[in-house]
């Protein structure tokens, strides 16, 4: 008989409630099965990345079983060890802005290649995980090394400091190439996001009082064998509805998360990127998928730690993918405007109107840290490489989404006339405990109606200010009673859960997109509080919605602004 999950895990709300606390602050593996046949996917694709839980990737988690292990026995003054490789994501990975795709998309590509030289397979391909499809860790992720509690990984803080402080000291970030500063070079990127030296990151990793990112066994990862689903709030952020509205983006920076700066600058969450991407990384990096109580590599910046990380990533790339093939097939942009205007001269012979383009900027953003199969720097050092999947010769096997893609060329569906976006009026601005945040959004009943019966994409996108310290999860509330303390992500008055992905550079203004469609669809005419169709939305801490009041660090948040958008 199939159990529920829990919403926001109920079973651990007594045991909350009595505490408080919790919501502060190269051998061949056993078994290997002969290699997997080998079939190229379509387009001229030399490697085809299977999903984890099919016959092939059953097999493949094998030879990725053996590639881990022998990283881990790597040591770590060699790039590909594995504490070494995973580094490379503290210092680097971009998160909430649209450099977030090509930067994995990277890391996951060189990577497998160290997998495929040190597996022994020459015809190795990374798995994925469609949780969409399997809303649980894959129960090969429980076997060998692919469990982070395997004795084969460093087991406390202070072995991982006597084993890599030396080798991160002396692994070359920390200085300017030919004593020359440059600005756009390892050492200039890390200064520029205030990490100084070996100390600071050591401090990040190991010390830092408002929460490290190193856990220690047996706590190295959230989700256990015996209880390895997803509680309602994260299975509802990976539905075929959710993924859907992602796949629904018109444009490259709606799907991809939006413009920043640079790379280390967030600016905010696209669908993809605040629902499915971040509510996996904290359920399978907390305890019992609770959001709250952390536990686990996949909850924080040193997440690689943990092998589910690149088959978590690999789901992400395969949606990139879908959603690229969905807008050829409609005849629409699948890169940053301008990507028309691109040309190969160098730069001093481009054109004004090339240089002043969006892709233009997005290509050329510096991706510096990446190591080969030989752990030697690599070569293509620019976003604009990792554009598409050729970069690395490479499909997937189907999965969930495809639907989004049409069977054969067509054009876009044509949109209702009308106004693509309403701005809502806030009413209260502040997210405490107590009294939920709120506003109101005019939205006519017809844009409503399309939503609901023929396919209309409506996303709320909400604006919070984070205070650095505030990293609590909040839950979003479409209408609904006055009383939201009992609201969980089984009412119909659910909109999502927003929440942080590691905890630095995340602080200002930022932008979560939510989709509402199923939302308006499944409570009907109840979520509507007038006659005129206005939404109201609210805004309140994880904690309060389960009644712990009182708990956490929300009270520097604010709601700035709400606003529906149509496409």
């Amino acid at each position: 008989m199939n159990k529920k999950p829990p919403a926001f895990n109920p079973s651990r709300r007594d045991t909350l409630k009595k505490t408080g606390a919790a919501l502060l602050g190269g051998l061949m593996p056993l078994g290997l099965a002969a290699a997997p046949s080998f079939t190229p996917g379509p387009h001229s694709r030399t490697y085809r990345r299977p999903n984890a839980s099919s016959p092939a990737g059953k097999r493949m988690l094998k030879f990725y079983a053996k590639a881990v292990r022998a990283m881990l026995a790597l040591p770590p003054e060699d790039p590909r060890n594995w504490y070494r490789h995973a580094i490379i994501h503290t210092l680097d990975c971009p998160h909430g802005n649209w450099w977030f795709l090509p930067w994995h998309r990277a890391y996951l590509g060189w990577f497998e290649q160290i997998c495929r030289d040190l597996s022994g397979y020459p015809h190795f391909a990374l798995p994925y995980w469609d949780w969409t499809a399997e809303p649980k860790l894959p129960d090969g992720m429980f076997d060998d090394v692919l469990d982070p509690n395997h004795e084969a990984y460093i087991p406390t803080a202070s072995d991982f400091d006597n084993r890599l402080r030396a080798a991160i000291a002396n692994a070359g970030y920390w200085t300017s190439p030919g004593g020359v500063f440059n600005r756009n070079s390892q050492y200039g990127q890390l200064l520029a996001r205030s990490m100084r030296f070996e100390q600071d990151l050591m401090f990040d990793i190991l010390t830092d009082p408002s929460g490290r990112m190193f856990y220690e066994q047996p706590g190295a990862r959230g989700l256990r064998r015996e209880r390895p689903e997803f509680n309602a709030a994260t299975t509802d952020s990976v539905s075929k509805a959710t993924i859907l509205a992602a796949l629904a983006a018109p444009d490259y920076a709606t799907f991809g998360s939006p413009k920043s700066s640079n790379h280390f600058t967030a600016a905010g969450f696209g669908i993809l990127e605040a629902k499915p991407h971040n509510s996996v990384h904290r359920c399978v990096g907390s305890r019992d998928c609770n959001f709250v109580e952390a536990r686990g590599f996949m909850t924080d910046m040193l997440s690689p730690v943990d092998p589910i990380f690149f088959l978590h990533h690999g789901n992400m790339d395969r949606l990139w993918d879908v959603w690229e093939r969905k807008q050829k097939r409609l005849g629409l942009p699948t890169l940053p405007d301008g990507v028309e205007l691109r040309t190969d001269l160098p730069d001093e012979h481009k054109s004004a109107a090339e240089k002043a383009t969006d892709y233009y900027r997005w290509a050329r953003e510096p991706l510096l840290f990446f190591v080969d199969q030989q752990g030697a720097p690599v070569t293509a050092t620019t976003a604009g490489a990792y554009a598409s999947m050729a970069a690395f010769s490479y499909d997937y096997e189907p999965g969930s989404g495809e639907e989004a893609v049409p069977r054969t060329n067509t054009r876009p569906r044509a949109r209702p006339a009308g106004p693509r976006s309403f701005p809502g009026t806030v009413l209260s601005r502040r997210v405490t405990g107590e009294k939920p945040a709120s506003a109101a959004v005019a939205v006519p009943a017809a844009t409503i109606e399309a939503a609901v019966s023929s396919g209309t994409t409506l996303v709320a996108n909400i604006t919070l200010n984070f205070n650095n310290m505030a990293h609590d999860p909040y839950v979003v509330v479409l209408n609904g009673p006055d009383d939201i303390a009992m609201i969980d992500a089984n009412s119909p008055f659910y909109l999502g859960t927003i929440m942080m992905f590691g905890k630095h550079r995340h602080s200002g203004a930022l932008t979560f997109a939510l989709p509402l469609g199923e939302k308006l669809g499944a409570a009907g005419a109840s979520q509507r509080t007038s006659s005129d169709g206005t939404l109201r939305v609210r805004v309140v801490p994880l904690h309060a919605a389960m009644g712990h009041h009182g708990m956490g660090d929300a009270g520097a948040v604010e709601l700035l602004g709400v606003d529906v958008e149509v496409y």
